[in-house]
């Protein structure tokens, strides 16, 4: 890795995984000499960092059980070359101290165990003979051999409480020596150290693993013939496709997630590595892939298949079809990879069919068990059912520019009951007396014929005489009966309030979870005065949900406009059996027509 005089001075990063200790193998680890300028604060991790970072290692073996633990990567180490060949560490000397410290432990347990390499503090003249000798009656000089000492008791603390702490020291030193590794960023020469120390700390956002890996791919494309105008075509590339993940639309189409990152071209790389087999990708598992994927094939084969990747995913945003059957699947749980696994050796035509079987499989439905699905026990299955009705009434318009807003969607909407359901929801008083006020203002406004007002005077009496008591003095039964006659007064007269009735899809839409959360239970026409007023503001409403509160399922004979009674309830569930039906399973799976 060092530099010598007649090679060319490098303009981008040199980047590789080194161990920390040295290996059996010819594997890169740390070594040398390592300079912490005065710009630097000193060493100052306490207990809980060191014994974080040793407990991490030993997790992370314990996960991997009888079998061979993965590469486990710590934080960058950020270095530039000195004159006198020695290391200035920019960034990470924190850390490597730390394990500085760990590796002298090992040392005292395991007799063969060197390290092979020292540190010097500008600021502390003689810290490269304490870190050598620690010797710890000289802890008090300073405020960083204090720290220093204090780290190393932390240390040996640790070891003393394992079972046996020899055997500890040599599962370190394994660990070490053979899967720990560090990101050694090495800075180009003519580097202003103190700049780049006040970039990387002035926010501790650490590296991530696409930064990493621009710096591996722009220094193997420099290496290939020093050409610089190749670096410069892949960091436009590079900055291109940033630019197109970080569109809200493109993101949350590909991500079913609408949360920003620090940078978004991760996501591409790590659509093209293979999973770590545990649940969260291990730090720079990514970049430690594609680095071995850059060494076998070279950088050239490698982004090649990136610019590839991200032109097959464009394509997909860009084509209207494509967008909502794959943005569909990837809403229920679907991932990118799995469909571009679906997608190879297709054509065009075939994966537009693959896609459609795919969302059969995944719904797993017949038309009888959409009919029985309900809110409680098939709370998912029902928002994947009306989701789909949505995107299909999306793709199916006769407007060929409309496109379903999978970021619009994500993070935004819940399923809820079109007309209330029942009084148990309210948990607290507040949320009691916040439904009285809504709903008394709700019959105050609306018209009720002569034979009505004497029940609707008795309820209005009733729910005055309940919020005028006194705050923890009301009771839950005498608002469960506001409530059933409330539910009652703006119900159809021929509504049944069963489970049946109540709870199948027939009375759930997708609606915004602030709108739930200001109409939780709410009767059917204060819900549809809300859903309209935020329509005509322009709001982005769902939209089936729309239609069931403009009641454009209900022909018009037969509305009424501020109920929501049996009849709309099945010409509604109709309507989504119609929408959804060439995705349902009837009987052995059925020829499928391939859209144009």
């Amino acid at each position: 890795m060092g530099e010598h005089a007649d090679q060319p001075a490098r303009s981008e990063a040199t980047i590789e995984p080194r161990l920390v200790m040295k290996g059996d193998d010819d594997k890169p680890f740390i070594q040398g000499e390592f300079f912490v300028a005065a710009y630097q604060r000193g060493y100052r991790w306490g207990r809980d960092e060191v014994r974080q970072l040793l407990k991490d290692i030993k997790t992370h073996k314990r996960e991997a059980g009888r079998g061979e633990p993965t590469d486990y990567y710590l934080q960058p180490i950020v270095v530039l070359k000195r004159d006198d060949g020695s290391w200035e560490l920019v960034d990470g000397q924190q850390r490597l101290t730390t394990l500085f410290l760990i590796t002298k432990y090992v040392a005292t347990k395991i007799a063969d165990s060197r390290l092979d390499y020292l540190l010097t503090y500008e600021t502390r003249q003689g810290s490269r003979d304490f870190l050598e000798t620690l010797d710890f009656s000289r802890r008090d000089e300073n405020i960083d051999y204090y720290h220093i000492a204090q780290a190393y008791d932390v240390i040996a603390e640790w070891f003393d409480k394992q079972p046996n702490a020899t055997q500890a020291a040599i599962n370190l030193h394994t660990a070490l020596a053979n899967w720990v590794y560090v990101i050694w960023y090495e800075a180009p020469p003519g580097t202003d150290a103190t700049a780049l120390f006040t970039r990387l700390n002035r926010d501790r956002i650490p590296l991530t693993d696409s930064e990493l890996i621009k710096a591996l791919v722009l220094s193997n494309s420099g290496a290939a013939g020093g050409k610089s105008g190749r670096q410069q075509e892949i960091a436009a590339q590079w900055d291109g496709f940033e630019r197109d993940l970080r569109d809200p639309q493109f993101w949350a189409f590909l991500t079913r997630s609408s949360t920003e990152r620090s940078t978004h071209i991760d996501f591409l790389f790590e659509s093209m590595t293979p999973k770590a087999g545990l649940r969260e990708r291990p730090r720079y598992w990514t970049f430690s892939k594609v680095q071995e994927d850059i060494a076998e094939r070279g950088m050239a084969a490698f982004w090649r298949d990136v610019v590839e990747r991200h032109g097959l995913l464009t394509g997909w945003f860009q084509d209207r079809y494509l967008y909502h059957r794959i943005g569909y699947l990837i809403q229920v749980g679907d991932s990118i990879q799995e469909l571009i696994d679906l997608s190879r050796s297709r054509t065009h035509s075939v994966f537009q069919k693959a896609l459609v079987d795919r969302t059969r499989k995944r719904l797993d439905l017949t038309t009888d068990k959409v009919s029985l699905l309900r809110y409680g026990k098939d709370y998912g299955k029902c928002t994947d059912v009306l989701l789909l009705m949505n995107v299909e009434t999306v793709l199916g318009s006769s407007d060929i520019g409309s496109r379903f807003s999978f970021h619009a969607y994500v993070d935004n909407w819940s399923l809820e009951h079109i007309h209330a359901q029942n009084s148990e929801a309210f948990e607290k008083e507040t949320e009691r007396r916040d439904w009285l006020r809504t709903h008394k203002k709700k019959i105050e406004e609306s018209h009720w014929p002569p034979d009505q007002r004497a029940d609707v005077d008795e309820i209005i009496d009733k729910i005055n005489a309940h919020l005028a008591m006194a705050d923890g003095k009301t009771d839950e039964r005498s608002f469960d009966w506001i409530f059933r006659q409330v539910l009652a007064l703006f119900s159809a007269p021929d509504a049944d309030a069963t489970d049946e009735d109540t709870h199948g899809l027939g009375n759930l839409a997708l609606l915004q979870r602030d709108l739930n959360s200001k109409l939780n239970n709410a009767v059917f026409a204060l819900k549809r005065e809300q859903v309209i007023g935020l329509d005509q503001d322009g709001a982005y409403i769902l939209p089936c949900t729309r239609n069931v509160f403009l009641k454009y399922y209900t022909a018009a004979a037969d509305q009424q406009l501020s109920l929501w009674g049996p009849q709309d309830q099945a010409n509604y569930l109709t309507a989504l059996i119609d929408k959804v039906e060439r995705f349902l399973i009837v009987g052995s799976s059925p020829a499928d027509e391939v859209h144009a």
